[in-house]
Formats: structure tokens, C-alpha cells, sequence
């Protein structure tokens, strides 16, 4: 898939169920990604500062854009620390534990 529908992709990939739950907050979320499949997630408004986006990147944000073909990392704009990030996602079973 080339980069511009990566793109696209990515960004229908947060229509529904994580936009309506960002949005009923009082935020927002954007997603850009680089030719090399990076995708950047900032999450804006009410969301930017809020404890729990944490919890939202790990639990929503970040599956939804990893089934995206052509997207090989998501990472946040003004995230904790990857390491943190991973034991949420962890936490609720999104990803393998280390052999």
C-alpha cells in the first residue's frame, strides 16, 4: 500500500469508536504517518493533558492503527515513556508477553 493510502487508511481507522469516545470528552485525536510507516498520534483539546490517554493510546489508538497494512510503529506526541505505554497495553492483553 503506498504511503498517501497508509495515510488515509490510518486515519479511517480512528473514525467510530475511538473518535466518538475522544470527542465525548471534549478532545481530539489526529493521526499522521511517514513514507516509512511511522505513525504519529496527537491527541488534542480536553485529551492533550489528560491522565488517561495513556490508557486510550494503549488500549484503542495503537491496535487500531497496527491492523493498518503499512503501519509498523505508532507512537504518541507528548506520550510517557514507550516502556510505561507497553505495560498498559500489557495490562489489558494487547500484547505478548516477553519470552
Amino acid at each position: 500500500m503506498g504511503a498517501d493510502k497508509t495515510a488515509k487508511a490510518a486515519d479511517r481507522a480512528l473514525d467510530g469508536k475511538v473518535r466518538q469516545l475522544v470527542e465525548a470528552h471534549g478532545g481530539g485525536v489526529t493521526v499522521d504517518v511517514d513514507a516509512d510507516g511511522d505513525a504519529r498520534v496527537t491527541f488534542h483539546g480536553r485529551c492533550a493533558a489528560c491522565p488517561s490517554a495513556p490508557v486510550t493510546m494503549g488500549s484503542l489508538v495503537r491496535p487500531a492503527l497496527l491492523k493498518i497494512e503499512g503501519v509498523r510503529s505508532v507512537t504518541r506526541a507528548g506520550a510517557v515513556s514507550r516502556f510505561a505505554e507497553a505495560r498498559i497495553e500489557k495490562m489489558f492483553g494487547l500484547s505478548e508477553p516477553a519470552g
